[in-house]
C-alpha cells in the first residue's frame, strides 16, 4: 500500500489527497461527513480535496435527494492520469526551454511579497469581475446591497457568462426577499447559492479565486476594488470561507 501512495503522490496528489482517494475507492459511494470520519482529515479540507480529486477525473458526484455523494471512477483512470502528466512534464521542458532566457531576466524580482493591485471606478472593477473569468472556481461573499444599482446590466452579463463558461462558484448572499428571489432564479449544482441573515450586511463584497482575493467596497457608490495575490492568504481566505458555509449549510 505504500508503494501505491507514493505513485500516487507523484501524479500530483497530496498525502490527505491521497488517503480520502483510497478511502472512497474502498468505500464505494460515500458522503464528506463519512470521509472525514475514516480519514480524521478535516471537513474544510476534505471539501477542498474532493474538488481536486474530481477535475482529476477520479471522482464523481451524484446527488440523492438533497445530499451529494462521491464515487470513484475506474482506477483506470489512474493510467490516464499518468500519461497527462507524462505529456505536461514533455510540453513543460519545452516550453521552459524556449523561455529560459525571459526567466533569467525576472530573476533578481522579489516575489515573497504579496502583489497588491487597486482598481478605482466602475470601468477599472469591470476588470476584476473579468479577471475572475479565467479561473475554475470563484468562492463569492456579496452582501453589499448597493452592488447591483452600481454596477448595473455588467453584473446581469457576468453571472450569466459565469454559467455558459461552466465556471464552479460559492456564494454568499443575504436572506432578504431580493436576495432568496436571486437564489431560487441563479442556484444550480455547480453555482450554488446560499442565504445568511441580513444582519451580516456590509457594503464590501470579496470575491476568492486562484490565488487572488478581491475586496469591492461601494460604500461611496464608487466602486473601489484592492485584489491581494498570494497563495498563502489566498488559502487562508478560503478557509475563513468555507467555515462561515458549512456554519449556514
Amino acid at each position: 500500500m505504500d508503494e501505491i501512495k507514493n505513485h500516487l503522490e507523484k501524479l500530483g496528489l497530496s498525502q490527505d489527497g491521497v488517503l480520502i482517494y483510497l478511502k472512497v475507492l474502498e468505500l464505494g459511494s460515500t458522503t464528506v461527513l463519512t470521509i472525514a470520519g475514516k480519514t480524521r482529515i478535516p471537513r474544510t479540507t476534505v471539501y477542498l480535496l474532493i474538488d481536486e480529486l474530481i477535475s482529476k477525473g477520479l471522482l464523481t458526484i451524484t446527488l440523492k435527494g438533497k445530499k451529494k455523494y462521491y464515487l470513484p471512477t475506474s482506477p483506470k483512470e489512474l493510467l490516464e492520469l499518468a500519461k497527462l502528466k507524462k505529456k505536461e512534464i514533455t510540453d513543460s521542458i519545452t516550453g521552459l526551454e524556449k523561455e529560459l532566457f525571459h526567466l533569467q531576466a525576472l530573476y533578481n524580482s522579489d516575489h515573497r511579497k504579496p502583489k497588491i493591485m487597486y482598481y478605482d471606478g466602475v470601468e477599472e472593477v469591470k476588470k476584476v469581475y473579468e479577471d475572475t473569468l479565467t479561473s475554475e472556481k470563484i468562492y463569492m461573499h456579496c452582501m453589499s446591497e448597493d452592488v447591483a444599482l452600481i454596477m448595473g446590466e455588467y453584473l446581469e452579463k457576468f453571472y450569466d457568462r459565469l454559467s455558459q463558461q461552466m465556471i464552479q462558484t460559492f456564494e454568499i448572499v443575504s436572506d432578504k426577499k431580493e436576495d432568496k428571489n436571486f437564489q431560487k432564479q441563479r442556484s444550480t449544482s455547480r453555482n450554488q447559492i446560499i442565504c445568511i441573515p441580513e444582519k451580516y450586511i456590509t457594503k464590501t463584497d470579496y470575491l476568492i479565486y486562484g490565488s487572488k482575493v478581491a475586496f469591492i467596497t461601494f460604500k461611496d457608490k464608487t466602486p473601489v476594488a484592492i485584489v491581494i495575490e498570494d497563495s498563502e492568504i489566498a488559502y487562508f481566505e478560503t478557509m475563513r470561507y468555507l467555515m462561515i458555509w458549512e456554519k449556514f449549510t
